[in-house]
């Protein structure tokens, strides 16, 4: 398996108002959810997860990926966004490559870059951000060219979006005077800036701005806030982690390390020498509230039962699995291998693995496409 795959995960669209922002929402109170993270817990594969399937995507001249970035899926076909070949592929349900959106050019009907994407099950469509030039381009589900529309000129860049309704889109850039933007598309213009935001590097920790559904996250802040219909940007839900609670004073010292030096730092802020602990993951369903945090070097995994109200808390499942989510679906969620989390042991376990899923298992190389798990949910 290659070690050049990054990866930032996107989880499910997510509508609100059919149009424009929406009537105030009414003030609610903040969800928090206290966990002890020194206490590794001893959860096993089944307390989670009934079983697991593998789907390898197909390995072809055509095919071949560089680096995920995102993925969505939609009536079982995989879009899988290759950030460094600044292609979008489609695979099905098995595996098995369909096509993809490689329109890099300058020509009418082609981008400079994709920054991000995203699909309006609605629509129909397949939205794509070219931040190179401010402009946002639409494709069929087939990956068959649409339309292009610009976007309005603003300081810094687009980083990435999300869309609301119809017509609003919410993007967040490079602007640290106001990183959140309300883009009307029948307005044509920009109908709201907020979230003013220093620089600071626990940020580029993050895997996901968008994580799922209406959520922003930022890994300085043990918040989730959520995108509300009126285009406001409030607390979700937060996260105690009690003594281990980044203070104050340390997300200050972390504010006066420029990017240029997080080479340097990365050591000591991964192994929790200069802050507690960074949140560098969300995800979730109508079940879970999911996190993953790092600490002392260790990934550690959150899944908060909303109905039970109990935590899992685990680095590694019994079964010595490790876990890295990049969906999420009320019945399952998808994940994958890569060797950049280690061999191949580490991630698929035989203890977790049927016959069929072994064989798989046994046939993967190292020249292959990733592999995508499919971890369907206790009942």
């Amino acid at each position: 398996m290659k070690k050049t795959i990054s990866f930032i995960p996107i989880f499910f669209f997510f509508m609100l108002s059919p149009y424009g922002c929406g009537k105030k929402t009414e003030k609610r109170e903040n969800t928090i959810i206290s966990v002890d993270i020194e206490k590794d817990q001893k959860v096993s594969f089944s307390d989670l997860f009934s079983h697991i399937e593998l789907i390898p995507l197909e390995t072809n001249p055509q095919s071949l990926i560089r680096g995920i970035r995102k993925v969505i899926i939609l009536e079982d076909i995989f879009y899988v966004f290759d950030y460094n070949k600044a292609e979008i592929l489609r695979f099905d349900a098995s595996g098995n490559y369909l096509n993809k959106i490689s329109n890099r050019g300058e020509g009418p009907q082609e981008y400079v870059n994709i920054g991000d994407f995203e699909i309006d099950a609605g629509a129909k469509t397949i939205n794509v951000l070219s931040a190179v030039n401010n402009s946002m381009y639409e494709f069929d589900l087939s990956g068959n060219f649409k339309s292009k529309y610009k976007l309005p000129e603003i300081a810094g860049a687009y980083k990435c979006f999300r869309s609301m309704n119809n017509d609003t889109i919410v993007f967040f850039t490079f602007d640290y005077n106001n990183r959140i933007k309300f883009y009307s598309k029948d307005k044509k213009k920009i109908i709201k800036e907020l979230l003013p935001e220093k620089e600071n590097i626990l940020n580029r920790f993050a895997y996901n701005v968008f994580p799922y559904s209406n959520y922003l996250h930022r890994a300085s802040s043990n918040h989730l806030f959520s995108i509300d219909n009126d285009c406001s940007v409030n607390i979700g839900y937060s996260w105690d982690f009690g003594s281990l609670n980044n203070t104050k004073s340390q997300i200050k010292n972390i504010e006066k390390i420029s990017p240029n030096e997080l080479q340097f730092y990365f050591l000591k802020l991964t192994n929790s020498e200069l802050i507690n602990q960074i949140i560098i993951l969300h995800g979730g369903n109508s079940r879970f509230l999911f996190s993953q945090i790092w600490r002392k070097g260790r990934h550690i995994n959150i899944f908060h039962d909303k109905i039970e109200n109990k935590n899992f808390v685990f680095e590694k499942m019994v079964e010595k699995a490790t876990f890295h989510p990049l969906f999420w679906h009320d019945d399952y969620v998808v994940g994958y291998y890569s060797d950049e989390w280690g061999e191949i042991d580490d991630t698929l376990p035989d203890e977790i693995l049927d016959s069929h899923a072994r064989k798989i298992k046994e046939s993967i190389t190292e020249y292959d496409n990733p592999v995508f798990i499919k971890y369907h949910f206790k009942k």
